[in-house]
C-alpha cells in the first residue's frame, strides 16, 4: 500500500527558513521509498519550487483574497478533500495556527488527533506512531491511531528531520479558493504583538517573567532587559492569565516551545509545564527570592534576590557597558560549545 502524507503549512507563521521545509523533509522520510507527499501552503508568498525540491509530489495552495488564511477558513477548505482522499496522516507545526487547524480538522473528520509530538516513527508493522514527552518529560509515550484512522499530528519545533527529502522532478500545483469566515463567526477584537518584538522561536536570548515580577508594570523591566540583550520577552502561563503579558509571549506546554542560547527566568518558580518549554535552552539564568524554588535545579546560574531589585541593577550595568559588549553569550558565558559557567545556585 502506497503511503500518503499531507503537510499543512501557514507560511506567515511557519516560513521555510524556520522549519517549514524541514517539516516537508520529515514527511518525505516517512513516505520513502514509494509514498507521496502533498503539501498545503497558506500565505502570501508560496515557494512552490522549494516545496517540490523537498519531496512534494503535489502542492495545494489555499488562495485567499486578502492574502491571509484564517484557521477556520483553512479547515473548511480542506475538509472535503481530506474526506475524499483519506491520507495516512496530516502533519502540522505545533504553532498556534497549526494547532487550531489540526483540532478543527480532527473534529470535522472524526480523525485521531496526536498533538505536540516530539518525533515520528514507524512500528515493525509499518504503522505511523508519534512520540510525546509525558510526566514532565520523565517518560516518553508512543501514540498512534487505532484501526487505520486518519492521524492528524502536530510536531514541536525542532522535532523534524534535518536531512532534506529527495525531490520529485516536478510537482502539480492546484489552487483552492478560500472564502471569508462563516457568518456564525464574529471577531471580538485582536491584540497585535508590536512589530519590533522578536519572535520567541527565533530569539537567541529570551528574558521571561513569572508571578514574581509582581505586576504589569514590572514586565516593563523584563522587556527592557530583553531589549538590551538583543532578545525577546516571554512569560509564564500564570503571568499571562494575570493579564501582564499577551498569550503570544507564553512559554511552556500550553504556549511556545523554544530553544534559545540564553534563557533568563525572572520570578519564575520552575514548574514542569513551563520548563518543558525551555528544555533545549543552552544556558538558564534564574532570579528568584525562594532559595528552594524548583527553577534553581534547572539553572546554570542562580541569583537569589527580588527581581524588582535585581533587574534595575542589571539594566543599569548593561547601559554602562560598551555597545559591542552587549552580546548575551559574551555577558553570560553561554556560547555554544563553551564550558558551562560556574554554578551560582544557592
Amino acid at each position: 500500500m502506497t503511503s500518503s502524507v499531507w503537510v499543512i503549512l501557514d507560511l506567515a507563521e511557519t516560513p521555510p527558513a524556520s522549519g517549514g521545509l524541514a517539516l516537508l523533509a520529515e514527511a518525505r522520510r516517512l513516505t520513502e521509498p514509494a509514498g507521496e507527499v502533498t503539501v498545503v501552503l497558506a500565505g502570501t508568498a508560496v515557494p512552490v519550487e522549494a516545496s517540490a525540491a523537498h519531496g512534494a509530489a503535489r502542492i495545494l495552495v489555499l488562495d485567499a483574497a486578502d492574502g491571509g488564511v484564517d484557521p477556520i477558513v483553512a479547515a473548511e477548505a480542506l475538509t472535503d478533500r481530506l474526506q475524499q482522499e483519506r491520507p495516512e496522516a496530516c502533519l502540522l507545526s505545533a504553532s498556534r495556527w497549526g494547532s487550531e487547524v489540526a483540532g478543527r480538522l480532527a473534529a470535522r473528520l472524526g480523525a485521531a488527533l496526536l498533538p505536540g509530538c516530539a518525533g515520528l516513527t514507524r512500528d515493525p508493522t509499518g504503522r505511523l506512531e508519534g512520540t510525546r514527552p509525558v510526566y514532565g518529560s520523565r517518560l516518553v509515550a508512543r501514540v498512534a491511531a487505532i484501526g487505520g484512522s486518519l492521524q492528524i499530528m502536530t510536531l514541536r519545533p525542532g522535532s523534524e528531520s534535518s536531512s532534506p527529502g529527495t525531490g520529485h522532478g516536478s510537482a502539480t500545483v492546484e489552487r483552492i479558493p478560500c472564502t471569508g469566515r462563516p457568518d456564525w463567526i464574529r471577531d471580538l477584537g485582536e491584540e497585535q504583538v508590536p512589530p519590533e518584538a522578536l519572535d520567541l522561536a527565533e530569539a537567541d536570548v529570551v528574558v521571561a517573567g513569572g508571578l514574581g515580577v509582581g505586576s504589569r508594570q514590572g514586565f516593563a523591566l523584563v522587556e527592557e532587559l530583553a531589549g538590551l540583550l538583543g532578545g525577546a520577552m516571554g512569560a509564564t502561563r500564570m503571568a499571562v492569565d494575570a493579564g501582564w503579558a499577551p498569550f503570544a509571549r507564553q512559554i511552556g506546554l500550553t504556549g511556545r516551545i523554544i530553544s534559545p542560547r540564553v534563557y533568563v527566568a525572572c520570578g519564575i518558580s520552575g514548574s514542569p509545564h513551563h520548563m518543558d518549554g525551555v528544555r533545549q535552552a543552552q544556558l538558564v539564568v534564574a532570579i528568584n527570592t525562594d532559595r528552594h524554588a524548583p527553577i534553581f535545579t534547572y539553572a546554570d546560574v542562580g541569583i537569589l534576590g527580588d527581581v524588582r531589585e535585581v533587574l534595575p541593577a542589571l539594566i543599569a550595568a548593561l547601559r554602562r557597558l560598551r555597545p559591542e559588549a552587549r552580546d548575551a553569550a559574551a555577558l553570560l558565558g553561554g556560547a555554544a560549545g563553551m564550558p558551562r559557567p560556574l554554578d551560582a545556585r544557592p
